[in-house]
């Protein structure tokens, strides 16, 4: 167990873990440019509980689920604005 020596202690720790958070946002940023420059067009992120922390899984989905869709073709009507 650790014992403060005050405030500055504090100060301390609210630094390093503000640090650490703005690392962790930066990898975060870092992975989604590296994937995209790679040419990757969609991406969804999961966050789970059941992962190890720091560890990255990469699902594929070959196919487009709105393909034949009223939205891809073009043919979405407002009802109500005819």
């Amino acid at each position: 167990m650790a014992v403060f020596g005050g405030l500055e202690d504090m100060d301390e720790l609210a630094a390093k873990k503000q640090q650490q958070q703005e690392q962790e946002i930066d990898d975060i940023i870092r992975m989604l440019d590296c994937k995209t420059e790679n040419g990757v067009s969609r991406i969804k992120v999961n966050v789970s509980d059941k992962q190890q922390e720091g560890t990255v899984n990469t699902q594929y989905h070959h196919g487009r689920c709105d393909v034949g869709s009223p939205w891809s073709k073009g043919t979405i009507r407002n009802f109500g604005c005819d």
